[in-house]
């Protein structure tokens, strides 16, 4: 009897001693604050042709909420290459996360350079993670590989820094994505550096979704319209006369919106 009790007691003392490490690794990730710079590259034709740009990367983290922007380094001017045209995708690119609603916000920008928000899903993605290794940054990573939205996607995460985010609106993983990119090598961010900084105006996304905000499908209604629009206009007017072929004008986005 005496022998069952201690078993029994240690058994408890074992699953408490889990419990607290839970505990203690679960407060940590929320504790994390700072900001991590990337340095990165984006096609903005999507692999069509080669129209790449060099962005730099910011994910400022706030304990449960983060915000990820991308800027493009340099300027760039839209135009017309290979029958497509620069819809400054990249606008795409600013995602807010709000891990304790369980929220997530993303950017569009129109033609007339007015910001649209959406919804999505925070951390839809399968994950399948993988035992290769590689160091960032003297920081040890692993790899996992997934699908989203049409396109497939290969991630380097830190376990050492507990929190499960990323660049983009990339994360779930049981660490701090430093290092992602699509199997295409279109879209990809690497880590640089970080620092402890971490403000950024919560209270203008955190409004937005109190207020209610229209989801992904809305969205994809949205583009659908407004590039149904643009092609109509632009394969409509055209100066050739008695050309014997006619260009088609076609816009895409990063994800598959159909």
């Amino acid at each position: 009897m005496a022998w069952v009790l201690r078993h029994q007691f240690y058994t408890m003392r074992k699953l408490f001693t889990l419990f607290v490490a839970f505990l203690a690794v679960s407060a940590h990730a929320q504790e994390i604050k700072g900001t991590w710079y990337y340095k990165g590259k984006f096609n903005g034709s999507f692999g069509r042709s080669e129209n790449y740009r060099e962005y730099w990367g910011r994910l400022i983290i706030d304990g449960n909420r983060s915000l990820f922007t991308m800027k493009e380094e340099g300027q760039h001017h839209s135009s017309l290459q290979d029958n497509t045209i620069d819809l400054r995708s990249d606008s795409l690119f600013t995602v807010y996360k709000n891990h304790e609603s369980n929220s997530l916000l993303f950017e569009f920008t129109d033609l007339n350079q007015r910001p649209h928000y959406f919804a999505d899903t925070l951390f839809p993605m399968e994950w399948i993670t993988t035992e290769e290794h590689k160091m960032i940054g003297g920081i040890p990573c692993l790899k996992a590989v997934t699908r989203f939205k049409g396109r497939g996607y290969t991630a380097w995460y830190a376990p050492t820094i507990t929190i499960n985010d990323g660049p983009w609106k990339l994360g779930g993983l049981p660490g701090l994505i430093l290092e992602a990119y699509d199997d295409d090598d279109n879209w990809r961010m690497e880590f640089l550096s970080n620092t402890s900084e971490y403000d950024f105006d919560k209270a203008f996304y955190e409004l937005k979704i109190q207020k209610g905000i229209e989801g992904f499908p809305a969205y994809a209604g949205f583009v659908k319209k407004l590039f149904a629009r643009l092609e109509a206009s632009f394969n409509n007017n055209t100066d050739c006369i008695g050309c014997q072929t006619k260009s088609k004008i076609k816009f895409h986005t990063w994800e598959h919106i159909d």
